[in-house]
């Protein structure tokens, strides 16, 4: 793969996880445009979280009927128009409806990325590439919720997703003339589909991967219920914050950079996985005991906690699962990626309702709860690995 096409991919990688969540730091906004409440209002960021657990596990299907290149082409024109319309829509749940659509659009995108560069990288460099792919994405997170912010605050929420659409359509012109076609190669894992059933039932039967699954199925619950209704606490602190101190809030996303680049020298530091992804959860459970303290500094320091122990869970969990699996890597990846947003469609939305009916301190001890069941999952799988 020639570097001009990483860099493309790499831009496009940027732009579509920015997209995902571009409305997070402008939802109180768009909850006060629209005159909804803030259930209704995440909904914006659940739907578009939605194709994402479920696009990894038919991947095999939709890549047989078309390349990568042409799939990321045909994705990125769509979503100009998407993007356009979202822009000028005066419907809260048109919007939804939308983000629905653009979701799954994203999640072609994202898989056709990922599969350009397995194809086209030597074996022994993809793990390397997969790394830069993955501190990309947490750029593409932090960069959407920050440049929206910032967008929002000096002309107004529409322009976030005006700057989306250009986005997407400098994507396509930059995908069309720099990145070179290749042929996908579809697994024996999707050539039939009482083959491909078998092979997901029996991954999800093994307790071992069941207990990982729940495990990452409850990180990335906590952390899209905490990230999406942040914007809110922040508001309750305090009432003149704008969208850029929201957006600036998500600083500590930067974390994840730094936390899956050195997720080997944890594991080496506590000897294992499983003791690295223990002491994750502490930090995880820590850290939102710290956000309860009703100041804005602190949550901005908080932040930073919260986020290095989802992503080292996060780095941690994904390697080892690929460790633990001597066959149906494809399959076990799959149900990995989709136990992880599926945990973050549910949590992006379900605990608002907490929230509202009891406040903060209530949300946040459920999020605690859920971080109990994830832990309570790692010392099971510790236990009947042996």
């Amino acid at each position: 793969m020639s570097s001009k096409a990483f860099f493309v991919l790499m831009y496009i990688t940027i732009i579509t996880i920015g997209a995902i969540y571009v409305p997070q730091p402008l939802l109180p906004e768009i909850s006060r445009y629209f005159d909804c409440n803030m259930n209704t209002v995440s909904l914006i960021i659940s739907v578009a979280l939605l194709p994402l657990a479920i696009i990894p596990i038919v991947y095999g299907y939709i890549l047989s009927f078309f390349t990568p290149k042409r799939l990321i082409l045909i994705s990125l024109i769509i979503l100009v128009f998407v993007n356009l319309f979202i822009s000028i829509s005066q419907s809260i749940y048109l919007i939804i409806f939308l983000r629905l659509i653009e979701g799954f659009l994203i999640s072609a995108v994202l898989t056709s990325n990922m599969t350009y560069i397995s194809l086209s990288v030597e074996t022994d460099k993809v793990a390397l590439y997969m790394s830069y792919y993955i501190a990309v994405t947490i750029m593409g997170g932090f960069s959407g919720r920050l440049i929206s912010g910032i967008i929002a605050y000096y002309l107004s929420w529409r322009f976030s997703f005006y700057f989306v659409t250009l986005s997407f359509i400098i994507g396509a012109l930059l995908a069309l003339y720099l990145v070179e076609d290749i042929k996908n190669v579809v697994g024996p894992d999707v050539v039939k589909h009482e083959s491909l059933f078998k092979g997901y039932l029996s991954v999800v039967k093994n307790k071992l991967y069941f207990f990982v699954y729940m495990a990452v199925f409850c990180m990335f619950f906590v952390f899209a219920a905490l990230t999406n209704f942040l914007p809110f606490r922040i508001e309750s602190i305090d009432k003149s914050s704008s969208e850029i101190t929201i957006g600036l809030a998500y600083s500590g996303y930067l974390m994840g950079i730094f936390v899956s680049f050195l997720a080997t020298k944890f594991v080496k530091i506590f000897g294992n996985q499983i003791k690295a992804m223990i002491f994750g959860f502490f930090v995880y459970i820590s850290a939102i005991l710290i956000l309860n303290i009703p100041n804005i500094y602190i949550v901005f320091g908080g932040m930073f906690i919260f986020c290095g122990g989802m992503f080292l869970i996060h780095s941690v969990a994904s390697g080892f699962l690929n460790k633990l699996a001597k066959d149906k890597k494809g399959i076990v990846n799959g149900i990995y990626i989709a136990s992880y947003y599926s945990g973050g469609v549910i949590g992006s939305y379900a605990p608002g309702f907490v929230y509202k009916q009891f406040g903060w301190y209530f949300f946040s001890a459920l999020l605690i709860f859920i971080l109990l069941i994830g832990l309570a999952s790692i010392f099971q799988f510790r236990k009947n690995s042996y």
